[in-house]
């Protein structure tokens, strides 16, 4: 009983009275328009599948995330990794990389910004770009930034792209160069 009145109640005291204000205090409050800037959630190591049924189409992967539930979208701001699935959802067809990356949490649509590649498992061709958005429903990469394309016997540069993502079949809008 003695540990109660010495240590206990002297506690809840100067929590009482720290707790009371005067009228005069103003009360600290956060402007509406920086709380749409303050993640609702904040992660590290977070892995994502994206997914149609029960097939996997791609596995995301980042060292940090922050989650807006407000916005509907979730910031990756470094390590991220994208692995593409086959048709059947089992193994890796193409590897993408990027320094941060913006997923639209309502279609699961993505932006790749910074050092972005990708690399197709399948071709062999490796991809890099300052920008690239990957349409979830569609499958489909694409860019109006400058690309560079490398292959076994080529490098094909230009501006703006559309691709399957996994190299097969695409487009360059503007095609600068040719070396082989």
């Amino acid at each position: 009983m003695k540990f109660f009145f010495k240590k206990i109640v002297p506690f809840f005291i100067i929590v009482a009275a720290l707790g009371c204000s005067t009228d005069d205090e103003k009360v600290a409050t956060i402007p509406m328009s920086e709380v749409a800037q303050i993640p609702t959630h904040l992660t590290w190591n977070i892995t994502v599948r994206f997914m149609d049924s029960t097939i996997t189409k791609a596995i995301l992967k980042g060292r940090r995330a922050r989650v807006y539930e407000e916005r509907q979208e979730t910031l990756l701001d470094s390590g991220v990794v994208v692995d593409f699935m086959g048709t059947t959802g089992t193994g890796r067809v193409a590897r993408m990389t990027s320094d941060s990356a913006r997923v639209d949490d309502r279609t699961r649509d993505m932006i790749a910004r910074g050092n972005v590649v990708v690399i197709s498992d399948s071709t062999g061709k490796k991809l890099t770009t300052t920008l690239l958005t990957w349409d979830n429903a569609t499958q489909k990469l694409r860019t109006t930034e400058y690309v560079k394309i490398e292959s076994p016997g080529e490098i094909i540069e230009g501006f703006g792209l559309e691709s399957d993502q996994y190299l097969k079949e695409y487009r360059i809008f503007k095609v600068s160069g040719i070396k082989q």
